[in-house]
């Protein structure tokens, strides 16, 4: 009887578990509510032995959403900053060829800003530094996300282990009777 009891407490609190690392307290389908509550309430045994667990509770593991939208949507902005920045600074720089130098090099211009024709944020080593910040953001968002999915589906993957066997070793006296 202790053996059963056992089985019982380590079934309960392996999907207590299991459902918590997979965040699906809440959003369990019908199927799988009942067979949660039936092992709760240790109902029901003989029924459940018979199906395939994997089936009602299936391996799922949580996405970092927000984080993948956000590198997603980041990995344009320093493209997006530079080319605002070229517009920024075309015009005046083609006043400048057509009233000072007809040969000056965009880049110096760009860099110099000679007569303060642009504003100071629009200059290239602002821009330049401005991207190199988002791509370090981005690098290290992404290896953050990595380390995040990483750590996730182990531990997912420790927590689906313990409660196919848990729910196993519940179950089986269920079927040998």
């Amino acid at each position: 009887m202790t053996l059963a009891l056992n089985a019982h407490e380590d079934a309960v609190a392996a999907i207590d578990r299991w459902l918590t690392v997979s965040k699906q307290t809440t959003s369990l389908g019908k199927v799988a509510r009942a067979f949660v509550d039936d092992v709760q309430t240790n109902s029901n045994t003989k029924k459940w032995s018979k199906v395939d667990v994997q089936q009602i509770l299936p391996f799922k593991t949580e996405t970092p959403r927000l984080l993948l939208v956000v590198r997603a949507g980041a990995m344009f902005l320093p493209i997006l900053l530079t080319w605002l920045a070229l517009s920024q600074v075309i015009g005046p720089f083609s006043l400048f060829l057509q009233n000072q130098q007809a040969s000056a090099n965009f880049l110096w211009f760009w860099q110099t800003n000679p007569g303060d024709t642009f504003a100071e944020v629009w200059k290239l080593s602002h821009v330049a530094l401005t991207d190199a910040a988002i791509l370090a953001f981005l690098t290290v968002l992404a290896m953050r996300i990595t380390w995040w999915e990483t750590s996730r589906a182990e531990r997912s993957e420790v927590a689906y282990a313990q409660m196919l066997s848990a729910l196993e070793f519940y179950l089986v006296s269920a079927r040998e009777s």
